[in-house]
């Protein structure tokens, strides 16, 4: 290994409950990469028993990786995809959704996030 290399870590995983104010039911978020410089977050989120986000948009793209369970996803607009795992979600920069469990099911996704998030009860969250 080369001086100016450093050796793989296994990341201390810390899971932490969700806040109330952006989930609807018990969810926890595990913490996994964040790069403020450029706004990127990746997360690895439990949702139990059909909990799911409250609507929300994102001011850049994110990707959310279905790795276990029952998973669900819809936009404003009244699209919703059931996810199981290994099933990728896009979701466009400033779209108005949810994603979570679909009810009585639980569901883990990876979540790939750029740019910050606008919730629903935020005065910036667009009205229809």
């Amino acid at each position: 290994m080369a001086d100016d290399e450093k050796p793989i870590r296994r990341l201390q995983r810390e899971k932490k409950p969700a806040p109330s104010q952006w989930f609807v039911g018990d969810v926890e978020i595990e913490a996994i990469h964040g790069n403020a410089e450029i706004g990127l977050n990746q997360g690895r989120v439990h949702f139990h028993n059909g909990a799911r986000t409250k609507w929300h948009i994102h001011l850049g793209d994110q990707v959310l990786y279905f790795v276990d369970g029952k998973g669900m996803a819809e936009d404003h607009g009244g699209t919703r995809i059931d996810c199981d795992p290994g099933d990728i979600v896009h979701v466009p920069n400033g779209t108005r959704h949810i994603h979570g469990a679909r009810p009585g099911e639980d569901a883990t996704h990876i979540a790939i996030t750029h740019g910050a998030a606008i919730w629903e009860d935020d005065p910036e969250y667009p009205k229809d």
